[in-house]
This record gives structure tokens, C-alpha cells and sequence, in this order.
């Protein structure tokens, strides 16, 4: 149940407090962030082997790459205090079980004995379908296969390496953190499409294409806050953006959340995002598309993250997984008892 009360007590001031503060300190931890970033990568310490993926991503990135990984950073810092602070004067949980047991019961996350299981399937789901959706495209000459001059098994483990990254950050930031602090304010289905539409959101939280930062400063996160902003907005005036765009991110939030409400843990929701992840940094290098730019909107996109078409196939991934979880756990928006 959403609590009630003086507003500058109630968790959704601490909400507020917590997004606005994440921000701010994203905006801070931008700067010497890309100054790392860009040092490491000019004295070239990571530079072949394992981590050379990780090299030539430091080296190419732009600011707003690093401002990105900043603002999920800054989440994650300020993840626990405010976690204390909501529960500040509050009933702790019980301190049984290991520290790991009591992790995920902060977070309203369960055991999964069958977390390596889910990881594999959710993964196998999302890039198999998705391939097979690039390939669908190739075949109709919609896009076209050209050499890239690398090899396939560095893209290949370079698209694995980002998406088991990408994957295990966010949806630890929003499946694992963001919604046990929303879930103090909203009760389960509205928390289901709050933060599907929170997720879609955030990913739009960029500076126009082809922006350049200049010379980083100290404040060039603050001028970036003011400038994603200001394009942030301007997206939503644009239909073919929300049907080709949005629609595609909110169908994955809606998935993402459906799984970890369901299973009541992480892991298969992991599994899905680092396939996705994985078949569009896959296909991007291999193919490019074979039609003018926004010909083919709002049904195809350069990649295969934007269309309507994509969302499709989101939603049909969606609908598998419903048939295969249907009768096994829970009811996914039951109403909890206790709120941690």
C-alpha cells in the first residue's frame, strides 16, 4: 500500500531525492570518469587479449557514453543509503539466513535453484529470435552483409561481453533496486507498467546524434543534463519515434518485469536482456540497412533495437515465456503482505 503522510517524510520525496541526487552525481562523476576512460585506453594497458573489446570501446566512446555509465554508477552508490534511509524508523527484516539471503530479501528477490537454467534459456530466447529476425531481413534484402574485416569470433565474444554487462547493471539497477524502492509507493500491476515505462524512458535520456562535448570539464556533465533534456522531450513530439522507438523498449520492460515478478528473481530476466543485447551488437557490424533513412519507418530502423517489427518480436518472446512460467510459481501481482 502507498504510504501516507507529511510529504518530506514519505518514500516518494526519498524517490524523488534519490533520482534527482543520481543525476546530479552522474553529472559529477562523468568528467573524471571519461578522463580515466580515455587515459587507460591511450597507454593501452587493456590493449589485446581478453579485455580488447573493452579497449577499443574506452577508446571510441564519446562523453555522453560515459556520461551514461556515470548516471548508472551514481544509482548504484546511492542505492544503499537510501535504502536505509526509507526504512529509517521502520521494522527490519529478520537477520536470519546468510548475508545473501538477507541481500535478496531487501530487495524482494527469492532463491532461484535454477538461475543458471533460466540465464541460458532467457539468453537462447532473445538472440535466437532475434538473429532469426535479422536474418529474415537479409533474406528480403532489407539489409545488407558486408565485410567488416574482423574476425566473427571477436564480434561475437565482444557482443557477449557487452550484453552480459549491460544485462547484469540494469537489470540490477531497475528489476533489482528501483523496483523495491518503488514498490513501497505502488502496488504490483501499476509498479509492473510504471517501471516498464521508467525503463523505456530512461533510455531516451541522450543528446542529439552527433553532439560533441568539446573540450570536458569539471561542469560538461552539467551542460549534458541541460542538452539531453532539452532532445528528450523534443523525441516524444515525433509518432514514427514512439511506435518505432519507445513502443520496442517498452515491450522489453514489460517482459523483463513480467519474468522477475514471476520467478520472483533476476536471472531469466538477465538471460533475455543479454541476449537482446547480444543479437543487435551481433548483426549492427555484419549488416547495414538497404533503404533510405526512415523508409522503411516506423516498421524498420537501422538496428534491429528500433521498429515496430522488433517490438513484435518482443512481445511474441513475451508471450512464450507466459506459456512456459503460466503455471508454475505465483500470481506475478498478488498483493505483498510485507514490504521490505
Amino acid at each position: 500500500m502507498p504510504e501516507r503522510g507529511p510529504f518530506l517524510q514519505s518514500s516518494l520525496f526519498k524517490l524523488l531525492v534519490f533520482l534527482l541526487g543520481t543525476m546530479l552525481l552522474g553529472a559529477l562523476l562523468a568528467p573524471p570518469l571519461h578522463f580515466v576512460g580515455k587515459h587507460v585506453a591511450a597507454e593501452g594497458w587493456l590493449e589485446g587479449g581478453w579485455f580488447h573489446e573493452l579497449h577499443r570501446s574506452l577508446a571510441k566512446a564519446g562523453f555522453s557514453r560515459y556520461f551514461n555509465r556515470a548516471l548508472l554508477l551514481a544509482g548504484a552508490i546511492l542505492l544503499w543509503p537510501t535504502l536505509r534511509w526509507l526504512n529509517a524508523g521502520k521494522p527490519q527484516p529478520p537477520r536470519e539466513g546468510t548475508r545473501g539471503e538477507r541481500l535478496l530479501r531487501q530487495f524482494q528477490l527469492s532463491p532461484n535453484p535454477w538461475w543458471w537454467g533460466h540465464l541460458l534459456a532467457g539468453f537462447a530466447l532473445a538472440a535466437g529470435t532475434l538473429l532469426l529476425l535479422g536474418g529474415f531481413y537479409v533474406g528480403r534484402g532489407w539489409y545488407e552483409i558486408h565485410d567488416t574485416g574482423k574476425p566473427l569470433l571477436g564480434i561475437l565474444l565482444g557482443a557477449l561481453g557487452t550484453g552480459l554487462a549491460v544485462a547484469l547493471l540494469e537489470e540490477f539497477v531497475f528489476r533489482g533496486a528501483l523496483q523495491s524502492l518503488a514498490a513501497k509507493l505502488l502496488r504490483p500491476r501499476a509498479l509492473f507498467l510504471a517501471l516498464a515505462a521508467f525503463f523505456a524512458v530512461v533510455h531516451f535520456f541522450n543528446p542529439p546524434h552527433g553532439l560533441e562535448a568539446g573540450t570536458v570539464t569539471a561542469t560538461t556533465g552539467l551542460w549534458m543534463v541541460g542538452q539531453i533534456f532539452a532532445h528528450f522531450f523534443s523525441q516524444f513530439a515525433n509518432p514514427s519515434f514512439l511506435l518505432a522507438e519507445f513502443a520496442v523498449l517498452f515491450a522489453i520492460g514489460l517482459v523483463l518485469g513480467y519474468t522477475r515478478m514471476k520467478t520472483g528473481s533476476l536471472w531469466l530476466g538477465i538471460g533475455l536482456h543479454a541476449g537482446w543485447v547480444f543479437g543487435v551488437k551481433t548483426l549492427s557490424p555484419l549488416a547495414t540497412r538497404a533503404f533510405e533513412p526512415g523508409a522503411m519507418m516506423p516498421w524498420l530502423g537501422e538496428t534491429l533495437r528500433v521498429g515496430a517489427v522488433s517490438c513484435l518480436v518482443v512481445l511474441l518472446t513475451g508471450f512464450v515465456l507466459w506459456l512456459w512460467l503460466r503455471k508454475r510459481y505465483g500470481d506475478p501481482f498478488s498483493e505483498k503482505a510485507e514490504k521490505p
